[in-house]
């Protein structure tokens, strides 16, 4: 085994750049998406429940279709994969200005919202297979693609205050053009083409395109491994702050007066932060078993964004909370990938990246729905508390269940 690993060729220095690429630009797309549609929501005057479902609503398809994309990458292959739906996401993007309406929006972001999380899938099942889940290479790639969420809010909020809706959601379709640019670059990486490299393939067939129930049971099976169902219950909890911060975050800041190239700085920031977390992920697991640094981080990441309201309105004090937030967010990412890797074997990394995003998802589509219905209810501030409260609670009942798991002692 360990002589035909020594003799596989190198991966080349073109192909690492340009999964790099890819990770920048679709995490790029995300949050310039991110920042714009709440500002767009504000525009058009919807209502706070309105708001929780339009940026909720990007979740909804990711969640119930997250598993079909990695197995889909597993049985066709991760770059034919994410090059069809970072064609999508491309052409999606720059549309919302034409369909300034509820249903309009609501459309867009179903098919923007399962583009841009299938080519982030691909993207992490790329650097996966091609480091073989070492968490050191992997917070690279985390950190490059953290320079995209740092870049893009920045750039699609000065966009926004100087031109307006038209030319920030066009920029948000350059990003998606810069994937398919990347992707260009890559071969073909999935575990079974590289076993029958030599094999030809026949055509993909209509079937293997339509969701299977098999393909869900198996791999939801993999929840019966204690370290994937901690995974994946971590990872719905982890992007909740994302969820609070990409919503009622940004509306809040808007509320108080705070132009779009603010907001965009401080989300930015926020996203900056998190190359500085993923740095530090590899020191933070010599020192503490990597399960209890996926707890506390998580923990801090929530705190910070559910404090925002005591803030005052201060920028710099808005600032120093939500680089606290990216600095756990990058830091937990890298962490949860490794444990991940190492939990499932190869030939089904697509599939319990899949999963994995399916947690992530659920987070993305119900935590600012929810929310919006809570600040109808109770009030934007106390929608903070009520949420980020809860959130919290639920992250330490975790870490009283895993304390009793044989599986997480030593």
């Amino acid at each position: 085994m360990s002589s035909a690993n020594s003799a596989a060729p190198a991966v080349p220095a073109s192909q690492i750049w340009a999964t790099y690429a890819v990770g920048f630009a679709s995490n790029g797309v995300g949050m310039m998406l991110k920042v714009a549609l709440p500002l767009w929501a504000i525009q058009l005057k919807f209502s706070a429940s309105e708001i929780g479902l339009v940026i909720g609503v990007g979740g909804l398809l990711p969640f119930l279709l997250a598993i079909h994309g990695g197995v889909l990458m597993d049985k066709l292959g991760t770059r034919r994969v994410t090059l069809a739906y970072a064609l999508a996401m491309a052409v999606a993007c720059p549309l919302y200005p034409l369909m300034p309406f509820l249903a309009g929006v609501l459309a867009l972001q179903l098919i923007t919202g399962l583009a841009q999380t299938t080519v982030w899938v691909g993207a992490q099942s790329l650097i996966v297979r091609l480091t073989k889940g070492r968490t050191t290479e992997i917070a690279r790639f985390s950190v490059i693609a953290r320079a995209g969420t740092l870049l893009g809010p920045i750039i699609v909020g000065a966009i926004w205050d100087v031109a307006g809706a038209w030319p920030a959601f066009a920029s948000i379709g350059v990003g998606g053009i810069l994937v398919l640019l990347a992707l260009r670059i890559l071969p073909e990486t999935n575990a079974r083409t590289e076993m029958n490299a030599t094999a030809t393939r026949p055509p993909v067939t209509l079937r293997e395109l339509i969701p299977n129930w098999r393909d869900y049971a198996g791999t939801f099976s993999l929840m019966a491994i204690p370290m994937v169902a901690f995974i994946i219950v971590m990872t719905l909890l982890r992007n909740s702050s994302t969820g609070i911060q990409t919503s009622f975050y940004i509306v809040y800041l808007e509320d108080i007066g705070y132009l779009g190239s603010a907001i965009g700085l401080l989300v930015g920031i926020s996203e900056g932060a998190g190359m500085a977390g993923a740095l530090m992920a590899g020191w933070w697991e010599k020192r503490f078993r990597p399960h209890w640094v996926l707890i506390g981080f998580v923990t801090a990441s929530i705190a910070c964004v559910t404090i925002t309201p005591l803030l005052g309105g201060l920028f710099i004090v808005l600032a120093l909370a939500t680089f606290g937030r990216g600095f756990a967010q990058g830091l937990t990412q890298p962490v949860t990938f490794g444990i991940l890797s190492r939990a499932v074997d190869e030939s089904v990394q697509g599939a319990s990246i899949g999963l994995r995003t399916t947690g992530n998802r659920a987070a993305a589509f119900f935590v600012p729905t929810m929310m919006g219905y809570a600040v109808e209810h109770f009030g934007l501030i106390n929608s903070f508390y009520i949420c980020g409260g809860a959130l919290i609670a639920c992250t330490l009942f975790v870490a009283l269940f895993v304390r009793r798991l044989q599986e997480f002692r030593g």
